[in-house]
């Protein structure tokens, strides 16, 4: 059970390690089922990462059910359209197994998994800077498209945070 008013580390992979996304289209269409997730089955969204083949989210529940409900709205949608752009339904999983949700039960352990999500391309050798990633949470967003929202955390970021996540 994930009880709602704790913090959690959430995260997935693709079946059998595979490719969740390919383009840049499938990444931006996943973010759109994050907002739309978000809209249906409310969900504080702190900081994410999507990766070619897995995913990491920071999520804050408002209620005990709030963090299953959510997560099988944005896999279960994801899994559809991932089969449906592939014309691969009804051949596999698309995820390795339900996700896994870590809580977070103090400022110091937020930080530094705040710091591990964020970072995730950067230390992929991705980009040369975590905010240089369009699929992160770090990103600041550009003149063609502006970054997802996310909420705000129980503790705030500090002030210097792309100083501390670029160069830590």
């Amino acid at each position: 059970m994930t009880p709602g008013g704790i913090v959690y580390h959430v995260f997935n992979r693709g079946s059998r390690k595979g490719v969740l996304f390919d383009t840049s289209e499938d990444y931006d269409a996943f973010v759109e089922l994050m907002e739309e997730a978000r809209r249906k089955r409310p969900m504080r969204i702190i900081a994410y990462s999507l990766m070619k083949t897995h995913v990491h989210f920071i999520l804050w529940p408002r209620a005990d059910k709030d963090l299953p409900a959510f997560m099988q709205r944005l896999t279960g949608n994801h899994a559809r359209s991932f089969h449906r752009r592939r014309g691969t339904t009804g051949f596999g999983a698309v995820y390795q197994s339900r996700y896994k949700a870590l809580p977070i039960f103090d400022d110091r352990r937020l930080i530094t998994t705040w710091l591990y999500v964020e970072r995730n391309a950067l230390k992929g050798g991705f980009v040369a800077r975590a905010d240089e990633w369009p699929w992160c949470s770090a990103w600041q967003g550009d003149h063609t498209a502006p970054p997802f929202e996310t909420d705000e955390g129980p503790i705030p970021r500090p002030s210097n945070w792309l100083t501390i996540l670029n160069d830590f």
